[in-house]
């Protein structure tokens, strides 16, 4: 059976990663800084718990796992000191590589820039928005799609616009800003199938695919 090492699975969408991956068979060894927040999962899912600093527990979610998927990002965590998600994810890559494992689905956002993209107002107006009033965070977010992208991993960035609460109903436009027509919300279950589809689906390994709801 193939495991997923899951990463910032506390928060409204990491809960929705899970209920799907269990929904499509794979066993899930999830990391998180509170167990408390796992309480009704136990028993199906495997839980370690740490921070993302501690390498010796990052290690260990990692080591049996076939793919990661990363739910991290800005909201997840408060911003205290400079780019915390990129430097946890900096400990993600060092155990993934010294366990020999290749997969990597990270959730990113239009301050990622990919070069598939063309230039497209409504997108970059609001990756300017987020960066004047999250400049910590947007700068967070760039540089963790930066880290990821010039690994040597089979990685994928799924960039996201607004997120909602609401379940997979599996309309998903998929593209690049400025080619397609993305819309500007996304439901937290629609990003959750998609993110576990990507485990199998190939068509977006090395690539920062955007997604909105159809």
């Amino acid at each position: 059976m193939t495991t997923i090492a899951l990463f910032g699975a506390t928060g409204p969408t990491g809960r929705h990663i899970i209920e799907e991956a269990l929904k499509q068979g794979y066993s899930l060894s999830v990391y998180t800084r509170d167990a408390k927040k796992l309480e009704s999962f136990i028993g199906r899912i495997e839980i370690i718990v740490g921070d993302l600093s501690n390498q010796d527990a990052i290690a260990k979610c990692i080591h049996s796992a076939d793919v990661v998927i990363s739910a991290l990002g800005p909201n997840a965590l408060k911003v205290q000191g400079d780019k915390p998600v990129m430097h946890g994810l900096a400990n993600i890559i060092a155990a993934m590589k010294h366990a020999g494992v290749r997969r990597l689905i990270q959730i990113s956002t239009a301050a990622y820039r990919d070069p598939k993209d063309s230039f497209v107002f409504k997108a970059h107006a609001f990756a300017l928005l987020f960066k004047v009033i999250a400049r910590k965070g947007f700068e967070d977010i760039k540089a963790t799609g930066e880290l990821i992208a010039n690994s040597d991993l089979d990685w994928t960035l799924v960039r996201i616009p607004n997120l909602k609460d609401g379940p997979s109903d599996g309309n998903v436009t998929v593209g690049w800003y400025g080619k397609t027509n993305l819309g500007m919300k996304l439901s937290r279950g629609n990003l959750a199938k998609f993110l576990v589809n990507q485990i199998v689906d190939k068509a977006f390994v090395r690539a920062a695919p955007a997604i909105a709801d159809s």
